[in-house]
């Protein structure tokens, strides 16, 4: 009987699933970029919401601008 069928298949099977590794891997990691993008970009705008909403802005009549007459 010849091998070379059988080298085949089991060569076609590890492929396979040497590929589904390697793609399950970058998609995890693709997943954690995309989360510390998202993060990133988040950020700054719930900090300045938070800042408007707990410190909000208290002027007097000193930090008006003055105007030159």
């Amino acid at each position: 009987m010849d091998k070379r069928p059988l080298y085949f298949w089991l060569i076609l099977i590890a492929s396979v699933v040497i590929s589904v590794v390697i793609i399950s891997l970058l998609v995890k990691a693709m997943k954690v970029i995309l989360m510390a993008i998202l993060v990133l970009a988040i950020t700054p705008i719930v900090f300045f919401i938070l800042k408007k909403l707990l410190l909000p802005n208290k002027k007097d009549d000193s930090d008006k601008l003055k105007t030159r007459h």
